[in-house]
């Protein structure tokens, strides 16, 4: 009856209450949880049964449920209660076999691939064990197991016996460099090639990338010798034609003329920096010291860092007529690099053992 007075009546104190309206002022809660919140707050304002549903267009006996709720369980009690839910169709020795097929290659199994897919997950299961689940239901399983086989991350075992002792060398020199000496990175990057593209490129458009030639020219390539400074960033810069041991030993004739002070240089064990010829250098520059960076080991030198910095920012996406006009680009960068971004690289790798 309509003019019926409820026995339930819910009294708040200020602290429920306040926690109710903030539910309701929330950008993202779900929408059953602000019915019931604001269920709660218009019985303890005094409003009846009745009124409630009127205002929220829902039925007196979904009103009664959540007040009486409420007042037996307080906050809580808005909440949706545990369900039982329906029975898995699939049994668990199912997932528990899938789960064991899927780490496994498919090769095992006598399947010609070379990574599980879920099409082939769900072939394998049918025709092997007669289990005929759904393709979506595998690939729910998969994500719920945060098992992904179409991933592959590439990972190389260090062959070095001493890779960690020389790794953790090169990291101190970056974290704290001796006093009086400068931290050199050196290193080279071979086989820079010059394309010419044959058609010009299309500048962007709202809405459309730019838009480059497909089809080239090779005008040639080169090869780039840069030494980045650890302390400050500043870069030397030599663009050759090849990278040979005369080339090496000139190009640290020039880090010596420009850098007087001692200076420790980090750089590859290949055997322009191994050989007898580069042993002699080494005698006429007593201040000078070679730090090999371990087999397998080159992403130690920073200077790698900046051959990526230098390929995405100058090199990528252009056209170059000539080898000439590459090594103008290579070297404008250069000077762009030192007058205006110059920044060392916050190393933050101490050289701890790494596991796969």
């Amino acid at each position: 009856m309509a003019g019926r007075v409820t026995k339930h009546r819910v009294h708040l104190n200020r602290k429920p209450r306040k926690r109710l309206e903030t539910l309701i002022r929330r950008r993202s809660p779900q929408h059953w949880m602000v019915e019931r919140a604001r269920i709660v707050l218009f019985s303890a304002d005094g409003l009846e049964v009745h009124e409630i549903g009127a205002r929220l267009s829902i039925d007196r006996q979904v009103v009664r449920r959540w007040v009486k709720r409420y007042i037996a369980e307080g906050f809580d009690g808005l909440r949706d209660r545990k369900r039982s839910g329906r029975p898995p169709q699939i049994e668990h020795h199912v997932w528990q076999k899938l789960a064991t097929v899927v780490v496994q290659p498919p090769e095992k199994f006598g399947w010609p691939l070379s990574r599980w897919s879920v099409r082939a997950l769900h072939e394998l299961l049918a025709r092997r064990f007669g289990w005929h689940i759904g393709r979506s239901s595998i690939s729910r399983f998969l994500r719920s197991m945060a098992l992904k086989p179409h991933r592959v991350r590439y990972w190389l075992n260090p062959s070095d016996p001493d890779f960690d002792a020389k790794a953790a060398k090169i990291c101190k020199l970056y974290v704290s460099p001796p006093p009086g000496t400068t931290v050199l990175c050196v290193d080279e990057k071979p086989g820079v090639q010059a394309l010419r593209r044959t058609r010009a490129a299309r500048p962007l458009r709202s809405g459309k990338p730019a838009r480059l030639e497909f089809e080239y020219e090779r005008k040639g390539t080169r090869n780039i010798f840069a030494a980045f400074n650890v302390r400050n960033g500043h870069v030397l810069l030599w663009v050759t034609p090849d990278r040979t041991t005369p080339m090496v030993l000139s190009f640290l004739d020039q880090i010596v003329r420009f850098y007087r002070r001692g200076r420790p240089i980090i750089t590859d064990n290949i055997s322009t920096r191994t050989g007898d010829a580069a042993a002699e250098w080494l005698q006429r520059h007593p201040r000078v010291c070679f730090v090999f960076t371990p087999k397998h080991g080159s992403w130690l030198n920073q200077v790698e860092i900046w051959f990526g910095i230098l390929t995405r920012s100058a090199l990528r996406h252009r056209s170059f007529a000539s080898v000439t006009k590459l090594a103008t680009a290579i070297y404008r960068f250069g000077k762009y690099w030192n007058d205006v971004v110059r920044r060392p690289f916050d190393w933050t790798y101490s050289g701890r053992v790494l596991h796969a």
